[in-house]
């Protein structure tokens, strides 16, 4: 009773929105994963960019709310009065996780932005699999399409989706439920930091690879698993000390694993061995997206870090031990064998030796991988990505904008680790 009537009272806070003044130059912010993100990278653009723009960072804690602020935002404490107020008189609210980023309940006629955190091969929103569609009780089913369908009037409240190329917004279409004139392809947010302008310089990637103690002459593997709901032990292999003497002996090959910000890192410390050519980073404060301009080469598996990392042309190596149980999962857009070109690693055994090479300069069928899914993706990766977003935000509600005041800044190189 008490959860009903706790619904009911933000149902009618989201309906009573519509009837407050909305201001176009106050755009507000969030994420679920702290001062991070497309989120955090847009919402620095604009603060440097349009200072005519009241930028508003909800925050979640306390550090969260010093970095925004230190980063030039305003901010406000979730929950608080003041999130209130600036939730309920924004124009604008940006989403990279969904809408638990904000408080939903305050962002009655804003015009909701979402801009995806990823593109992986995993399926996700209204195109995952449910299983529970197909049981043999029609009451599972009926409470399955009930689920959908209220997930699906969630996602209609968004009124304009962000997809970083051409087969990103084919996916959001369908992900979303949305017709073609609310997804647009302009990039990501997250491209600025990859491509390393100003975006990097912000998110303090630029001298990254010295701090995190990374050796100049490495041959770096960038290793960024994705999440698992069922958690980390049932999928990852353990990894011999001996092998990994074996098959990289002779080579600068050094494996730099970050998992994901959710997994279990005492999984990961149990089943890799203490070694000189591995190094387990732990740091919650790594931009990830930073990070990635670190690797030399990039191992991954179902991971969106692919689609981003091809970006800057290096090598891509797939690594995925529980592919049997992902395809009976939510389901991939496409067959693994399609996404990785059909070079793939089920084991350390078939892995290692592919490392090793790659780390020689045998790097060709790895580098191929990248330019295949630049190519497919046809994502609009030439710089300025948030400012394309910000000028089609404001076309959308109607606010003229001044130009840019800051330059997009020289990128830098694209062919090599830093």
């Amino acid at each position: 009773m008490a959860d009903a009537l706790r619904r009911g009272r933000v149902a009618a806070r989201y309906v009573l929105g519509h009837l407050r003044h909305r201001d176009p130059r106050t755009w507000v912010f969030g994420s679920v994963k702290g001062f991070a993100d497309n989120s955090r990278y847009l919402a620095e653009h604009v603060a440097h960019a349009h200072p005519q723009i009241e930028a508003w960072w909800i925050a979640r804690s306390d550090a969260e709310a010093g970095a925004a602020r230190a980063a030039g935002l305003r901010v406000a404490r979730r929950g608080s009065p003041e999130a209130h107020d600036v939730q309920s008189r924004a124009r604008v609210a940006f989403l990279s996780s969904g809408f638990q980023d904000v408080e939903a309940a305050y962002l009655g006629g804003a015009f909701v932005v979402d801009m995806r955190h990823g593109m992986p091969n995993k399926k996700i929103l209204l195109d995952m699999d449910d299983p529970e569609l197909r049981a043999s009780s029609w009451r599972r089913r009926m409470v399955a399409r009930l689920r959908r369908w209220l997930v699906a009037r969630r996602l209609g409240q968004v009124d304009l989706v962000i997809a970083q190329g051409e087969l990103g917004k084919e996916r959001f279409k369908t992900a979303f439920a949305a017709p073609e004139r609310k997804v647009v392809a302009l990039g990501t947010p997250r491209f600025d930091v990859i491509l390393g302008a100003e975006a990097l310089d912000r998110v303090g990637g630029r001298d990254l690879r010295q701090r995190l103690g990374l050796p100049a002459d490495a041959y770096v593997v960038l290793w960024l698993p994705t999440w698992r709901d069922e958690g980390d032990a049932g999928w990852l292999p353990a990894l011999d000390a001996d092998a990994l003497d074996r098959h990289l002996a002779g080579t600068p090959a050094l494996l730099a694993i970050k998992p994901h910000p959710y997994a279990d890192q005492a999984v990961f410390r149990g089943r890799l061995p203490e070694h000189p050519r591995i190094r387990l980073l732990d740091q919650r404060d790594v931009d990830p997206n930073a990070l990635l301009r670190v690797g030399d080469a990039l191992l991954t598996d179902y991971s969106s870090a692919a689609s981003d990392y091809a970006l800057l042309d290096r090598p891509i190596h797939f690594f995925a031990p529980d592919l049997a149980a992902y395809r009976g999962g939510l389901g991939l857009y496409e067959p693994y064998e399609a996404f990785t070109g059909g070079t793939y690693h089920e084991t350390w055994q078939s892995l290692l030796p592919a490392l090793a090479a790659s780390a020689r300069g045998d790097d060709r069928q790895a580098r191929d991988a990248a330019r295949r899914i630049r190519q497919r993706q046809r994502d609009r990766d030439e710089p300025g990505s948030s400012e394309r977003i910000v000028r089609a935000v404001a076309e959308r509600i109607g606010l003229e904008l001044e130009p840019a005041a800051e330059r997009s800044g020289p990128t830098l190189t694209l062919n090599s680790g830093e």
